[in-house]
């Protein structure tokens, strides 16, 4: 077993990037899909973390052993799907019409989704009076965020809104499947999951393209948005990711989930301009006080008993 070393002023350094890496990705989100369609900005992202990948494979474990074989591909799978695919769509479609703020808001939801699938699916978390209170405290921060209106008319936007959920929920899911491909080492699974993912979202692309020539009308600023969401928060944040779980451990890094929020509420008011509501300033606290209440592990207190001599 990995002994995991206590976290350092580096370590927090890390975690702080990877906060403003997560965060801000919802604003480039936002930029690519109002140029482009979300499809195709997804593939594109894909193709290129792909590509950065597998060349980090090859040349930290050589041609051969770049890929890995066996019945881990069935897994890898699943984590290509709900890792990358279905959640980098679904978000993408979503941000179409829904602010970028709003969104990092949203997807405050998953590590919810991740320990409710856990205490179902695993042995790792078991039902407690936190994470119900928790669970249901969200709940009501998510309906605060999309607000009664909304969701008893249940129009376009919550459409688009309940995409970004189902994204998340899609993250969790990943959460639960990733430790069945530990066994291998990380820089063949990532680049084989990276691989198929972007084969996953080919067909979204070519059904979404009306224009077959959308790519070479981009602007260089676009493209320079597309190339950093390929390399940054997709291939770079995963690698220092899975550098800061193996370093830290996953409990350290489940920090994140409090901040990403808040740096994408930061970046898509302070640079995109956008105007949150009022009852979207109220459900950021609402959400983020749900995740910290539901993963909340109250210390039990042990009798000491003095022997004597």
């Amino acid at each position: 077993m990995q002994r995991l070393s206590a976290p350092t002023i580096v370590d927090y350094g890390l975690l702080m990037s990877l906060a403003v890496i997560f965060g801000s990705n919802f604003m480039f989100i936002k930029i690519g899909v109002e140029n482009m369609p979300a499809a195709v900005f997804v593939l594109t992202r894909l193709v290129i973390a792909a590509v950065v990948m597998l060349g980090l494979a090859i040349f930290m474990l050589g041609a051969r052993s770049a890929l890995p074989r066996g019945a881990i591909w069935w897994p890898m799978l699943g984590c290509a799907l709900f890792g990358y695919t279905l959640p980098f769509s679904l978000t993408s479609w979503g941000q179409e019409e829904v602010d970028s703020a709003i969104a990092a808001i949203i997807m405050s939801t998953m590590p919810l989704f991740t320990l409710a699938l856990a205490q179902v699916f695993t042995r790792d978390e078991k039902p407690t009076l936190f994470s119900v209170l928790g669970f249901g405290l969200a709940l009501v921060g998510v309906v605060v965020l999309f607000g009664f209106d909304k969701l008893a008319a249940f129009d376009g936007d919550s459409v688009r809104q309940l995409a970004i959920v189902a994204s998340a929920f899609c993250f969790g899911v990943n959460a639960i499947l990733t430790k069945s491909v530990q066994t291998a080492p990380w820089q063949s699974v990532t680049a084989g999951i990276l691989l198929v993912s972007a084969l996953m979202a080919v067909p979204f692309a070519l059904v979404s393209v009306s224009d077959p020539f959308v790519m070479g009308q981009m602007s260089g600023a676009i493209w320079l948005v597309v190339v950093y969401a390929g390399l940054v928060p997709t291939a770079l944040a995963g690698v220092l990711t899975i550098f800061m779980v193996r370093r830290t451990g996953a409990a350290f890094l489940s920090q994140l989930n409090f901040f990403v929020p808040v740096v994408g509420v930061f970046c898509g008011v302070l640079f995109l301009a956008e105007l949150l509501p009022p009852n979207a300033w109220l459900a950021l606290p609402i959400i983020l006080s749900g995740v910290a209440l539901a993963r909340w592990r109250p210390k039990r207190k042990t009798l000491s008993i003095n022997k004597g001599v």
